[in-house]
């Protein structure tokens, strides 16, 4: 593999990498009436098609009347942009932009098709359990986890339950990879803080309830007459509300990654569509999706050891991230260099610095804290 810590850096916003770019980019054509504009309070409006809103010609039926003092000017000037475009040619009515979605179905349908196949050909499960492995040690190597924490094959002690795994609906490929993944011990897995997405654990099908658990995930398995996964699916991770899905399909070699939630709060229906969103996940070629997740960990785009949810050091999302996260950040970029990653790494004066660093941020934190209090 490349020296992925030489590539360039080029900042993604969460949720990369755990969401990374389907291997089919589909398109969709963006309305351009008025209609679909959004007004605020204030007449402003937001419009995607990138043209000025104003209007420089003369026609008089272009301005507001004195009856139309309850529509605001940005309002009108939208409208007349509208106008004008109509007369470039004939405006789809969404029956025809509906018809034309319904005869390109077959052309998506196909390029769908030749995408698995073409995934399912270049799959190499040896190469998906190399990277999987890699991935592991590299999160230990940099403290995210003890480097005894992992547990490699053969599993004997406790070994996978075959027979479990065969009963619960497991195809023989699904338990054919589980039987050669890595899994990380249960005392480096079972904390938020040693999660490395948030709200979400590795996988570990030595355990017998992980294995039950891989069949019917969260949310799927608290709703009513959800049926279980598709057989051939394992994931790797299994998330808790607000977590993060990582299944492997093991039939066609790509990964289908995507929030636990997929924008659902509280009650579900009893949809088949909702039952199985996973199919319609973006798929990601294994190898490639992995490849990826250690990229952004070996070129410090996403640290480590730190709160999974602090883990982008150019955080975008939370706009008034506490003065003591930052710093947390802030250090722990600045002692990864500092200690030699990764060419010339030195993990335990790391992790000794790292140690003392954190406890004088928390001191200070709480400090500040009580200051506030009085």
């Amino acid at each position: 593999m490349p020296d992925e810590a030489n590539r360039p850096r080029t900042y993604r916003p969460y949720p990369w990498p755990w969401a990374q770019s389907s291997i089919l980019q589909p398109t969709t054509e963006k309305s351009t009436s008025w209609m679909d504009v959004d007004f605020d309070s204030d007449g402003d409006y937001s419009s995607d098609d990138g043209e000025d809103s104003s209007d420089d010609g003369d026609d008089s039926d272009s301005g507001p009347s004195s009856s139309d003092h309850h529509i605001s000017d940005s309002e009108i000037a939208v409208v007349t942009l509208d106008r004008f475009k109509w007369r470039s040619g004939p405006r789809l009515t969404r029956f025809q932009q509906g018809q034309e979605q319904v005869e390109d179905l077959p052309r998506q349908i196909a390029e769908l098709v030749k995408a698995e196949q073409d995934c399912a050909a270049e799959y190499d499960p040896d190469q998906v359990v190399s990277l999987i492995t890699q991935l592991y040690e590299l999160l230990a190597a940099m403290g995210q986890w003890s480097e005894d924490s992992i547990r490699y094959p053969p599993h004997l002690d406790p070994p996978v339950n075959e027979e479990l795994a065969t009963q619960l609906g497991y195809t023989s490929s699904a338990i054919d990879l589980m039987k050669r993944l890595p899994f990380i011990v249960h005392e480096a897995n079972d904390f938020d803080h040693t999660y490395i997405i948030g709200r979400t654990r590795c996988a570990d099908y030595t355990d017998e309830g992980d294995l039950e658990e891989g069949r019917h995930p969260y949310p799927y398995q608290y709703l009513d007459g959800c049926p279980k996964l598709d057989p051939w699916l394992l994931p790797l991770m299994l998330p808790t509300r607000d977590g993060f899905q990582v299944i492997l399909d093991t039939k066609l070699g790509v990964v289908r990654a995507f929030s636990s939630e997929s924008g659902r709060h509280g009650d579900v229906p009893d949809d088949e569509l909702e039952w199985t969103d996973y199919r319609r996940a973006p798929l990601v070629r294994a190898a490639d999706y992995f490849s990826e997740v250690i990229y952004a960990y070996r070129s410090l785009s996403r640290l480590p050891v730190i709160h999974a949810d602090l883990n982008d050091p150019l955080e975008k999302r939370h706009v008034t991230l506490q003065a003591a996260d930052k710093q947390q950040q802030d250090t722990l970029m600045a002692l990864y260099r500092e200690c030699g990653w990764p060419n010339e790494w030195r993990r335990d004066e790391f992790l000794e610095k790292w140690e003392a660093a954190r406890a004088e941020i928390a001191s200070r934190a709480r400090a500040a804290s009580k200051r506030r209090r009085r």
